[in-house]
C-alpha cells in the first residue's frame, strides 16, 4: 500500500483546520469535564497525521509527526515523544499564569526545562520488546517581584490541578478496540474498551484536512528549526540485552501575560534534530498542551506498530485509529484538582494477516509504546524550582 507524505500539499506541519468555539473551560483555568478525540492515521514510512479535537465543540487542528533518520525516517516533522515533552511545557506553563493572575502576582518570565527519560528492552524482531518510562525532571526558573513562599504555592497548585500530572502520578492502563477489514474483534489479552465500536477516519474524513482561511492560528505551531545535536547518526537497533535509552530535552521561555508556548524538543542522541511545538492555554492560535499529548501517545503507538509490522512481515496496511481521553478539573474545598482517564484506542487495519497476527500486533505494539507505558506506571515527576535565579524548590 502507497502512502502520501505528510508534505504532499505543502502546507504547515501544524494547522487549524476545522474552527470551533473556545478552548474546553478547563484549558482556561476553569473547572469542567470534556473528552479530546485524536484521529491518527499510517503516512509514508514513519509519517503521521493526527487530528485532534479539544472537546465536543473545540477547535480541530491537524499535526503532523515523523521519526529521525536512525529510524530511517523522513526527519520532516517532530519525533512522537517531542510532542509529549511540548506538551507538558504548554499546559504548566499555562496553569501556572492562571494561578499566579489568580493571586494578582506579576510573572515577568517563566523559563522551563523538560527532560523525559525512556529506554527499551527486548527484540522487535524477537517480539519482546517493552517499553519504558522513568519520573521526569520539570525544572522551572521564574523571574517575579514576589516571594518564593507565593511561587511554590502557585507551582504547587498549578500540579495539583494538570490533567496531565494526574496522568503521570497514578496508574491508568489503556483500553483497547480492533477492527480488521471493518469487523470489529473482542480482544483476549488486553482491556477492552467499554464502548463497542468508534468511527472510523476513513469514514470521517473523506477528503484532505486543510488549514481554515476564516480563522488567524500561529504561523510554525510547528516547526523544523535546522539545528541539529553534534556527532553522527546511528541507526536505532532492532532490539537489547540491556536497555535502549531515549531521553528527551525540552525548553521553553515565555512571559508571563501571554497564552502561547513554544517548546524546543530533541532526542537526545548524535545528529538529532530540533523542533519547535506551539501551543495556547486559553486561547485560539494554536493547540492546547492536552492536544499535543494526545497526538504525542497516538504517533508513539503507530511507531511501534509500523515497527512491528516491519520486522514480523505481518501482511497488515491501513493503520489509522481512534483515540478518546476523558479530562476533568474540579474544585476541593477551594482547591482545583485535576484529573484525567485511561486512553481508549480503537484501532483499524487491513490485511490479509490471520486474526491472531492482529491480535499479536496489537498486544506487542500496546506494550512497546513509550507513552502507554508512562501512562501505566505511577510517575512522580521531580519538580525543582528557582526564582529570581535562586533555588527555592
Amino acid at each position: 500500500m502507497k502512502y502520501p507524505s505528510i508534505d504532499k500539499d505543502n502546507y504547515p506541519l501544524g494547522f487549524l483546520f476545522i474552527k470551533g468555539g473556545e478552548q474546553p473551560d478547563i484549558v482556561q483555568g476553569k473547572t469542567g469535564t470534556t473528552t479530546y478525540t485524536t484521529h491518527a492515521r499510517q503516512m509514508a514510512l514513519f509519517q503521521k497525521e493526527a487530528l485532534v479535537q479539544e472537546g465536543e465543540k473545540g477547535n480541530r487542528w491537524r499535526l503532523s509527526s515523523d521519526e529521525g533518520k536512525h529510524l530511517s525516517g523522513t526527519d520532516l516533522a517532530p519525533f512522537p515523544l517531542g510532542f509529549f515533552n511540548a506538551a507538558l511545557h504548554g499546559e504548566l506553563t499555562g496553569r501556572i499564569r492562571q494561578f499566579a493572575k489568580r493571586d494578582n502576582i506579576i510573572i515577568d518570565k517563566i523559563d522551563m526545562e523538560v527532560s523525559n527519560f525512556y529506554y527499551m528492552t527486548g527484540s522487535f524482531v524477537k517480539g519482546d520488546a517493552a517499553g519504558h518510562a522513568e519520573p521526569p525532571l520539570i525544572e522551572i526558573s521564574i523571574t517575579a517581584d514576589t516571594s518564593a513562599e507565593k511561587i511554590n504555592t502557585i507551582i504547587s497548585d498549578a500540579l495539583t490541578a494538570s490533567p496531565f500530572i494526574y496522568g503521570y502520578r497514578n496508574e491508568l492502563h489503556s483500553r483497547f478496540s480492533l477492527f480488521i477489514n471493518g469487523t470489529q474483534k473482542t480482544l483476549s489479552n488486553l482491556p477492552n474498551c467499554p464502548i463497542d465500536a468508534a468511527a472510523d477516519p476513513f469514514m470521517i474524513y473523506q477528503t484532505t484536512p486543510a488549514p481554515v482561511s476564516d480563522a488567524k492560528f500561529m504561523d510554525d505551531i510547528i516547526r523544523k528549526t535546522g539545528e541539529e545535536l553534534e556527532g553522527e547518526i546511528t541507526k536505532a537497533p532492532t532490539g537489547t540485552t540491556t536497555k535502549i535509552i531515549r531521553n528527551i530535552y525540552g525548553e521553553s521561555h515565555s512571559t508571563g501575560d501571554a497564552s502561547t508556548v513554544i517548546a524546543d524538543t530533541v532526542l537526545g542522541l548524535p545528529g538529532m534534530t530540533r523542533f519547535e511545538i506551539g501551543s495556547d492555554e486559553g486561547g485560539n492560535s494554536a493547540p492546547s498542551g492536552l492536544s499535543h499529548m494526545c497526538a504525542g501517545v497516538s504517533f508513539c503507538f503507530l511507531t511501534q506498530l509500523h515497527r512491528y509490522i516491519e520486522h514480523q512481515k505481518f501482511s497488515i496496511s491501513g493503520m489509522r485509529l481512534t483515540q478518546t481521553v476523558d479530562f476533568e478539573v474540579s474544585e476541593e474545598n477551594g482547591a482545583q484538582i485535576g484529573k484525567m482517564a485511561a486512553v481508549d484506542t480503537h484501532l483499524y487495519m487491513n490485511g490479509d494477516a490471520s486474526e491472531e497476527e492482529y491480535e499479536r500486533l496489537l498486544e506487542l505494539s500496546a506494550r512497546s509504546c513509550y507513552l502507554h507505558a508512562t501512562l501505566a506506571k505511577p510517575l512522580e515527576p521531580k519538580v525543582e524550582i528557582s526564582l529570581n535565579g535562586n533555588a527555592i524548590s
